[in-house]
C-alpha cells in the first residue's frame, strides 16, 4: 500500500511493507532530500496510486510520463505574455500595471496596446513599462478585440501562455502568476481557467471559482470574459480563435472558440483576478449608447457565423450553439441591455 505523509508526520513512519510518499508544497530541495522518501508535490498527487492518506486522496493510476518517484520534479518556469488592451483608463492604469510588475514570479512580458486613448494612458504606460515590456499605440480604433489581436503580433517567440488583463482591473495578489505557473506543471493544459473576484465600494467578493467537468460545461457556465483563462499561445493565436474586431462583447465568441478547439483544460480554484466594478466608465456599466446597441446586433451575427463555421464538428456543440443563437436573438429584441445571461 502507498501511504502519503507530510512534514508533520513523516518522521513517524513505520518500518513495514508500505511505500511512503512525501507530499510537499514549498520545501527546498535540501529539505526534500532529507526525508529519504519519494517526494511529490501535493497538488499533483493524482499521478500516484495512493490508497490511504490524511488528505483523503483517491487516485486511479500512475502517469505513464513519470517512471521514477525518486526523481524530484524539475519545476518549469513558463513564460507568460500579459496582454493589456486600454482605452481612456488612465485613472486605473497604475494599479493595474503595478499589480503585474510587483509579482513574485518574473518570467513574463507585458504587451500594452492603447486603442487611441484621449487621456494620459500612454504616458503612464511608458513611464512604468520598460524593456522587455512593450507599449503599442494603435492608429485607428479597433476596440479590445483588435487590440488583443494586435498584441499577438508583438509577443516574443518564447512566450508559452497568454493571459489578458483589462486596464481597469488588477491581479488579486503578488503571487497570482506563481500560482498559475504551479498549476500548469506536468499537465501543461491548453487552457487554465482561474478564479475571479469582483470589487465594488471597497469590498471584494467571489465572482467565479471554476470547476468545469468538460468543455461543454465550460462553454455553458463559465464567465466568458477573457481574464477568466490562461491560454497556450499557439491556441490563442490560431486563426479560428482570433477576436472579432470593431465591436464590444468580443470575448464571448472567443471564449467559445477556445473551448471548441482546446484539447484539454484545468481549473485553478484560487482567486487570481479582480474585476473592478468601481469604474463607471466601463463598457460593462455604460450600455445606453449606440456602440453597445450595434455590438449586440453584431454579436448575434458573429454567433451565427461561429455556428456555421464549426457545424458538424461536434453534435453537442451544435446544439449548444443553437441555444445560444436563440439567446443572442432575444438579447437583440430586448434592446441589448443584458450582458450576462444564464444558460440554465
Amino acid at each position: 500500500m502507498r501511504i502519503a505523509v507530510d512534514k508533520n508526520n513523516y518522521r513517524q513512519i513505520k518500518q513495514d511493507d508500505n511505500e511512503y510518499i512525501y507530499l510537499f508544497e514549498n520545501e527546498t530541495i535540501k529539505e526534500l532530500e532529507a526525508t529519504n522518501l519519494h517526494c511529490l508535490r501535493y497538488d499533483l498527487c493524482k499521478y500516484v496510486d495512493i490508497n490511504t492518506t490524511k488528505y483523503d486522496i483517491r487516485c486511479k493510476k500512475k502517469s505513464p510520463i513519470i517512471d521514477d518517484f525518486n526523481k524530484l520534479f524539475a519545476k518549469k518556469n513558463y513564460k507568460f505574455g500579459i496582454i493589456i488592451p486600454n482605452y481612456n483608463y488612465g485613472e486605473w492604469l497604475e494599479k493595474c500595471l503595478s499589480s503585474v510588475l510587483n509579482q513574485t514570479y518574473k518570467n513574463f512580458e507585458i504587451v500594452f496596446v492603447d486603442d487611441v486613448s484621449k487621456d494620459n494612458s500612454v504616458k503612464i504606460a511608458k513611464e512604468l513599462l520598460k524593456s522587455p515590456h512593450k507599449v503599442i499605440e494603435l492608429k485607428q480604433k479597433r476596440y479590445n478585440g483588435g487590440a488583443r489581436n494586435e498584441a499577438y503580433l508583438h509577443l516574443s517567440e518564447d512566450v508559452d501562455y497568454v493571459y489578458y488583463i483589462d486596464s481597469d482591473d488588477y491581479l488579486y495578489d503578488e503571487h497570482a502568476l506563481e500560482k498559475i505557473n504551479l498549476a500548469l506543471q506536468i499537465d501543461e493544459p491548453d487552457v487554465l481557467f482561474v478564479g475571479l473576484m469582483k470589487e465594488k465600494f471597497g469590498k471584494i467578493k467571489v465572482q467565479e471559482m471554476p470547476h468545469w467537468k468538460d468543455r461543454y460545461d465550460a462553454m455553458e457556465n463559465a464567465w466568458s470574459g477573457s481574464c477568466s483563462k490562461v491560454i497556450k499561445k499557439d491556441l490563442a493565436t490560431r486563426q479560428e480563435c482570433l477576436y472579432n474586431e470593431g465591436t464590444l462583447k468580443e470575448d464571448k465568441n472567443q471564449h467559445w472558440r477556445i473551448c471548441i478547439y482546446m484539447n484539454d483544460f484545468k481549473c485553478l480554484q484560487e482567486p487570481i483576478y479582480v474585476w473592478n466594478q468601481n469604474n463607471t466608465k466601463s463598457v460593462t456599466t455604460i450600455r445606453d449608447n449606440i456602440v453597445w446597441g450595434t455590438s449586440t446586433i453584431r454579436h448575434y451575427a458573429d454567433t451565427l457565423q461561429l455556428a456555421l463555421s464549426v457545424k458538424g464538428i461536434d453534435d453537442k456543440v451544435d446544439r449548444l450553439l443553437e441555444k445560444r443563437i436563440e439567446l443572442t436573438k432575444q438579447e437583440v429584441e430586448d434592446g441589448g441591455d443584458r450582458q450576462w445571461w444564464s444558460y440554465q
